[in-house]
């Protein structure tokens, strides 16, 4: 191949627009040729093929993708719209090696995969002539239902999330506590931990701004009582530090606020 004659030297920064123009030009089997209203943009190559392997080949047999991708080569690759194509010598060059002793496609063959071609989207056959037959090829990403469409990103409402009966939801308190008890600061273990209620319930919810990981000795003890009134309790009985008891209170406030929410990640 020289490169120079397909123009690599004012164009290496488009090598799929290189390798296609070099094509055109040299193309001597084409069936017809690119006029100025037929032209297509340049395609990425890249993509297509990412896109046939992955999403249309495999809904199509053997012979099917042989025949799609050799309309692709005599067209879209080219940047054309449609190409005459006379199938009775094309599927000598097709493929080979499925029928028996290796011989191309019959003609039956050929002419019963190009209908399937049409009924499954994948081109459009514009009309029958002398030489053979005009044909219209869509990419898959031009085909209805071959690639899938994005998946949507889940979205997650902290807001509305069951932190109590969900065992899953229950570990993100005791990782947003860091192992510890909310309460008393005592270390704690996905083993012996226990979701305790700030705000007994009926009152209270089982949301992350109600919701904290305990010990079991500490949810016994507070019952029913205020986590405001818990907390001064476990000051005067030396649980807590003035400190401790301190940053407490503004992690409780901070807690009612909706300002400590688990990870979710």
């Amino acid at each position: 191949m020289d490169w120079s004659d397909a123009g690599i030297l004012e164009s290496w920064q488009n090598p799929t627009e290189v390798y296609s123009s070099y094509i055109m030009q040299n193309d001597v089997e084409s069936e017809i040729m690119p006029t100025e209203k037929n032209l297509l943009t340049p395609i990425d190559l890249k993509e297509f093929f990412i896109q046939f392997q992955d999403h249309l080949a495999p809904k199509l047999d053997t012979y099917e993708q042989a025949i799609y991708l050799y309309i692709f080569r005599k067209s879209r690759l080219l940047g054309i719209d449609e190409v005459t194509i006379g199938f009775k010598t094309a599927r000598a060059r097709l493929a080979t090696g499925i029928g028996e002793g290796g011989k191309p496609m019959s003609e039956t063959s050929c002419y019963s995969r190009l209908r399937s071609l049409e009924q499954k989207g994948c081109i459009k056959v514009v009309r029958t002539n002398h030489d053979g037959r005009l044909l219209r090829l869509y990419l898959p990403s031009e085909i209805q239902g071959v690639i899938p469409p994005p998946a949507l990103e889940r979205v997650i409402d902290i807001e509305t999330m069951d932190f109590f009966d969900d065992s899953a939801n229950r570990l993100l308190l005791l990782k947003r506590e860091n192992y510890k008890c909310f309460y008393t600061l005592q270390k704690l273990d996905k083993d012996n931990f226990i979701v305790e209620h700030v705000v007994s319930r009926p009152a209270g919810n089982n949301s992350y701004r109600n919701c904290v990981a305990a010990s079991r000795e500490a949810n016994n003890k507070k019952g029913a009582t205020s986590a405001e009134d818990f907390l001064r309790r476990l000051y005067r009985e030396n649980i807590l530090n003035e400190s401790e008891f301190q940053d407490r209170i503004r992690v409780l406030a901070q807690l009612k606020n909706g300002l400590l929410k688990p990870p979710l990640e």
